[in-house]
Order: C-alpha cells, then sequence, then structure tokens
C-alpha cells in the first residue's frame, strides 16, 4: 500500500480476520501490523512484507478503523513453494566471509630507524645563544 499518511498493513492468516477489516478478535500469532507507511513529511513510502510462509496471505489497510479495507484496500496473496526468484532478479551469492587479518598475518612491520647515540657526541647544539648570555651574566656578576 502507498499512502501519505501515517497508517499500518495488517498481514493475517485469517480469513475471518480479513473478512471483517479488523483486528480486534484476532490471535497474536496469525496476525502481524506493519507500520509506518509514511515518512513523517507527507511522502509515501513502501511498507516491505516478506513473503515466509507457504499459504494464504491476507493483507488489508488498517486505516479509518477499517473503513479503507471495506472500500477495497485489501487483497489476498497465495504464497506457494517455488524455485525462488526469476533468473533476471538473481543476485550472485555474496563471497565468503574472511576474518581481518591478524597481526602475524601482516608480514613484518616496515623498519624503523633507532638511535642508540646522540648526535654531536650528546652535546645540544642549536642553544649556544643561551650559553653566550649566561656567560656574559656570569662575567658581569664578578
Amino acid at each position: 500500500f502507498n499512502t501519505n499518511t501515517n497508517q499500518s498493513v495488517i498481514q493475517t492468516y485469517n480469513k475471518t480476520t480479513f473478512a471483517s477489516c479488523s483486528i480486534d478478535d484476532s490471535l497474536d500469532t496469525d496476525t502481524f501490523v506493519y507500520d509506518n507507511g509514511s515518512d513523517g513529511l507527507g511522502n509515501p513510502t513502501v511498507i516491505s512484507v516478506p513473503l515466509t510462509i507457504a499459504s494464504t496471505q491476507y493483507y488489508f489497510s488498517a486505516a479509518g478503523d477499517g473503513i479503507h479495507c471495506r472500500h477495497g484496500m485489501a487483497f489476498t496473496i497465495k504464497v506457494a513453494t517455488g524455485l525462488g526468484l526469476p533468473p533476471n532478479l538473481n543476485q550472485p551469492p555474496p563471497p565468503p566471509y574472511a576474518p581481518p587479518p591478524g597481526p602475524s598475518d601482516e608480514g613484518p612491520s616496515p623498519p624503523v630507524p633507532v638511535v642508540t647515540t646522540r648526535p654531536n657526541g650528546g652535546v645540544r647544539t642549536g642553544g649556544g645563544s643561551s650559553f653566550l648570555w649566561l656567560c656574559l651574566v656570569v662575567l658581569v656578576l664578578l
């Protein structure tokens, strides 16, 4: 059903429930309610209903407490076991699951350079001006 209001589609296996256009006397095991026939903005959406049980299935609109159903918004589908989808609708099966590689499966890690000695024998460079200022302060204080 396409609808521009927030309505429900009823799926039932009970012919009496279908004929009455009401779920008042239905059992929880033979009736399913599919809600939200709208995106909330007044735009129609499609309600997908799985056909998983081979049997006669009845569908009707729950809008207006069954008024829409009594005016023809209802239909019957006979679901039978078959060959599946036609070839033009079949999709190839997904590839088998392969877990992501673990640390041992990644191979050796790239080489990382390791510094074992400081450049210039451990003497810090680039701070010469600070050392010069320290010497001048010491000389002035003497």
